[in-house]
């Protein structure tokens, strides 16, 4: 088992999909869309970013 940071598009994708994987077989899960959680790592869409700082990690 490996941990990694999330960077550029590859990782990036498969960081969304992971969810989606997880909750595949939950017919109550709604889905976020992929926008919606990119500008949560978004700096510039993201007003907390003023006091600190995200990375995104997949195991």
């Amino acid at each position: 088992m490996r941990i990694q940071e999330v960077s550029g598009k590859k990782l990036k994708k498969a960081f969304l999909k992971v969810p989606k994987i997880l909750y595949k077989e939950d017919d109550t899960w709604v889905c976020p869309f992929d926008k919606e959680i990119d500008s949560i790592f978004d700096p510039d869409k993201n007003v907390y970013f003023k006091h600190g700082e995200a990375t995104r990690w997949l195991l």
